[in-house]
């Protein structure tokens, strides 16, 4: 955090400031609700947990990805970003493809690992309920682990 030192005329005097990681951690452990602190980031941010269920979204998700996350609590992610392999039988997280999501593996290993990753390629082949036809969407997405939750962020979006 940053440094006081030295008076001026009587008052403190500060010299350095806070860093955006530091004042993250701060807000976030501080007491502020999660879902308060997330719907005050410009960038589109979703909390999950080990199983890669959805545990709360902010609002840029949700305009992101059209629907209202809020009714989605509890959902796969792979169900939330409408994968293509979630809607197999043995659905997101079961099928052979699961093993090398990019947005699995990511979120696992920060929870595992406790170590934040920035701006890692995922891509995804995703079935849109409107219109409905495939198409490969390409993410850059970053993660970091707070009080028990991964918080997913997604960085860039480009759909082939």
């Amino acid at each position: 955090m940053g440094e006081v030192s030295g008076e001026a005329d009587g008052q403190r005097v500060i010299t350095h400031g806070i860093c955006e990681e530091c004042a993250f951690h701060l807000i976030a452990q501080g007491g502020m609700p999660l879902q308060e602190f997330l719907d005050g980031l410009p960038e589109p941010v979703m909390a999950v947990d080990s199983d890669v269920n959805v545990q709360m979204a902010n609002k840029e998700i949700s305009r992101l990805l059209h629907k209202d996350l809020s009714l989605n609590v509890g959902a796969k992610g792979g169900e939330v970003f409408e994968c293509k392999y979630a809607r197999f039988p043995e659905g997101c997280g079961g099928t052979i493809h699961c093993s090398g999501c990019a947005i699995r593996r990511t979120i696992t290993e920060t929870f595992l690992s406790g170590q934040s990753q920035e701006k890692v390629p995922a891509c995804l082949r995703q079935i849109p309920s409107d219109p409905g036809e495939e198409q490969e969407v390409r993410l850059l997405i970053s993660t970091e682990k707070v009080n028990g939750v991964v918080l997913l962020r997604i960085d860039e979006v480009e759909l082939q």
